[in-house]
């Protein structure tokens, strides 16, 4: 079973009742490790040598986040600036190679605002274009997102059902 790590990265986390669901629902599970980023680093002052040990330490890196006007929160971006280093993800050492990188979103907007006659004129994976070029550039191995939908409006049979699709979404990245 591959180890993997989430990344959450959601800066109003204590106050997202869909996003901690998911957390709770795989956090527990055997070989997954949750690392909150905003908790780690409230000042953006990424500790590099620690997230490059724990990239190097698991198999599939998970990135959780809400979307933010179409994209991820800022803290994500520092954290792949900082952490993505030359002769580290890429250059002459691709230290990363095959690892897999696969994204959880959430998006407070449902599926039909999320494809090309929609408001948002793309579905929700063409605004995640920036991750692929990520994983490609750096070897990784994306994984289609796991995404949730209408958040703001989901019941709670709903959310039941997305955190066990998450739980199975989980299960599969580690098999």
């Amino acid at each position: 079973m591959k180890k993997i790590a989430i990344q959450l990265v959601h800066p109003n986390y204590g106050e997202s009742r869909v996003n901690k669901a998911l957390i709770n629902a795989v956090e527990n599970l055997e070989n997954v490790t949750v690392y909150n980023l905003y908790e780690k680093y409230p000042n953006y002052k990424i500790n590099v040598e620690e997230e490059q040990k724990i990239l190097l330490e698991n198999d599939v890196v998970l990135f959780q986040f809400p979307l933010y006007w179409l994209s991820s929160p800022s803290l994500l971006k520092e954290w792949l600036d900082s952490t993505l280093t030359y002769n580290f993800a890429f250059g002459e050492q691709y230290l990363l190679e095959g690892k897999k990188f696969a994204i959880a979103t959430t998006a407070g907007s449902g599926t039909k605002e999320y494809h090309h006659e929609g408001s948002n004129k793309l579905p929700v994976e063409e605004f995640l274009n920036p991750f692929i070029g990520t994983a490609s550039y750096t070897k990784m191995d994306y994984q289609d997102p796991f995404v949730t939908y209408e958040t703001f409006v989901l019941s709670d049979e709903q959310l039941e059902t997305a955190s066990a699709n998450y739980v199975k979404y989980i299960q599969t990245l580690a098999s």
